[in-house]
């Protein structure tokens, strides 16, 4: 099963930082996982939220701060606040760090919330300015993103983000439809709606099944029982086949 670690190291280091991130060059994973916004000047960066007041010392959007103002900030992470690998990193500053690897990128555009104007483009031009198409699956909630991506380079590989309650309350059959026409990649779905059945539709429709946030072995156990392709952890140096030995 393939293991993406869930915004870096997250489950011990400060989420979507650089420490996070490099914590995970040593483990013997498929990849990483990362949220990307926009800044006010317009820069890629990592970070989960839409405001930075869970994981920063500030208050406040992220699209209303500059690269410097959102740099400035500290973390909120106990014993890391001084760490100057906890700052908020830059989508450029990551894909650099992993580049001389053979880790897979997930990068998942946060714009569900926020419309940031151009932000498929930036984020598809910077992978091709580092020639790294083919380490990168990008992820999104939103199906307009999607197939945009598609227009804009069919040849990056590209996943749906499907939410328990988005799944819940509308039309299944709509849902597969539409991204099996999208020609994704994967469905990366949350863990709780994922079965057999599931699976079996994505494999059907050649897609891919990489379920998140999976931080329980046994529901590690129960999805690699019925073949899901991969799982989003915060804890990627525990989740591993190993734990059947």
């Amino acid at each position: 099963m393939k293991i993406f670690a869930h915004r870096g190291l997250s489950g011990f280091y400060p989420e979507n930082t650089m420490l996070a991130f490099k914590k995970c060059l040593d483990l013997d994973i498929y990849g990483i996982e990362l949220d990307v916004q926009k800044s006010k000047d317009n820069h890629l960066v990592v970070i989960h939220d839409e405001k930075v007041d869970r994981t920063f010392n500030g208050s406040g959007y992220v699209k209303d701060m500059t690269l410097d103002e959102l740099k400035s900030l500290n973390s909120s992470f106990k014993n890391y606040e001084e760490n100057i690998d906890c700052k908020v990193p830059t989508l450029r500053e990551v894909l650099l760090l992993f580049k001389p690897t053979n880790f897979i990128i997930n990068i998942e555009i946060k714009n569900n919330k926020i419309k940031y104007k151009n932000i498929e483009e930036d984020v598809v031009n910077l992978v091709k300015e580092l020639n790294m198409e083919k380490r990168v699956l990008i992820s999104s909630f939103r199906m307009k993103t999607l197939k945009k991506l598609k227009k804009i380079c069919p040849k990056i590989k590209r996943a749906y983000l499907l939410s328990e309650k988005f799944y819940k309350y509308r039309l299944k059959s709509l849902i597969f439809s539409r991204v099996t026409k999208n020609k994704s990649y994967s469905i990366n779905p949350n863990y709780t709606i994922v079965d057999n059945k599931f699976i079996k539709k994505c494999h059907n429709r050649d897609m891919k099944v990489l379920c998140y946030r999976v931080n329980n072995i046994e529901d590690y156990k129960k999805l690699l029982k019925i073949k899901a392709d991969g799982i989003f952890t915060d804890f990627p140096n525990i989740m591993s086949d190993d734990i059947f030995k």
